[in-house]
C-alpha cells in the first residue's frame, strides 16, 4: 500500500500560523522527530519550513510534527485546531480557495462537494457529509490510514468555520466517533443556525 499523503497547502498555512503565533524557532522545533531522510524535504530557514502548497507530503514527514504539537499543547490538539481554523479558513476562502468556496456557498452544496474537496487534500480516506435535519449536518471520515488526532479535529473545525463563513454564526460540533478512540470511522455532528 502506498503511504498516505497530505497536500502542502494546509500544512503550509498551519506552519505560517504557528510561526506568526509562536516564532520561527518554535516552528523549527516541531521537526524534532522528523526522520533525517525526510527532513531533507524541508528547508528550515524558509517560511513554513519550505513546505510548498501544491506539493504532496507523506504522513511520515508531517505527523511527527503533529505529535510534537500534541505534546506541547496537550490532549488531541482540539483547542489549537479550533484556533488555527478560526484564523485560516476565512483567509483561505478569500484567497486560493475563493472560487471553490463560491461554488459551495450553501450547506447542501458544501455537503455534496465534500468528497471531492477531501481528495484535494488527502490521498486516502473517504469523507462524506449529509444534511440530516434543518440546521444539522453529519460528517463521516472512514478508510483513512492517514488519520491523526490533530488532523481529525482540524477536519471538524475546518467544516465548522466554513459554515460560519456561509453565514451560520452560531454552531457547535459533537464528535460522536473517532478512530483515536477505537471507532472504525470518525463521525461528527455539526449543529448550525444564523
Amino acid at each position: 500500500m502506498t503511504e498516505p499523503k497530505t497536500k502542502g497547502a494546509g500544512i503550509r498555512e498551519m506552519l505560517l500560523w504557528h510561526t506568526n503565533r509562536y516564532g520561527h524557532a518554535a516552528t523549527v522545533a516541531l521537526c524534532a522527530r522528523v526522520p533525517p531522510d525526510l527532513l531533507k524535504m524541508l528547508d528550515l530557514t524558509h517560511p513554513a519550513l519550505g513546505v510548498l502548497g501544491a506539493s504532496w507530503y507523506p504522513i511520515s514527514l508531517t505527523y511527527p510534527m503533529l505529535d510534537v504539537i500534541l505534546e506541547q499543547y496537550g490532549g488531541e490538539g482540539r483547542e489549537l485546531a479550533a484556533a488555527v481554523n478560526r484564523d485560516l479558513v476565512p483567509k483561505m476562502i478569500r484567497g486560493i480557495y475563493r472560487v471553490l468556496f463560491e461554488t459551495v456557498a450553501t450547506p447542501e452544496l458544501y455537503a455534496r462537494h465534500v468528497p471531492r474537496l477531501w481528495r484535494r487534500l488527502h490521498t486516502t480516506g473517504d469523507r462524506r457529509m449529509k444534511i440530516v435535519a434543518p440546521g444539522e449536518a453529519l460528517s463521516v471520515v472512514e478508510n483513512w490510514p492517514g488519520h491523526h488526532p490533530f488532523m481529525c479535529w482540524t477536519t471538524i473545525y475546518t467544516m465548522a468555520y466554513v459554515f460560519e463563513a456561509l453565514g451560520y454564526k452560531h454552531w457547535s460540533v459533537e464528535r460522536t466517533a473517532c478512530v483515536s478512540h477505537g471507532g472504525d470511522r470518525c463521525e461528527t455532528i455539526l449543529r448550525y443556525r444564523k
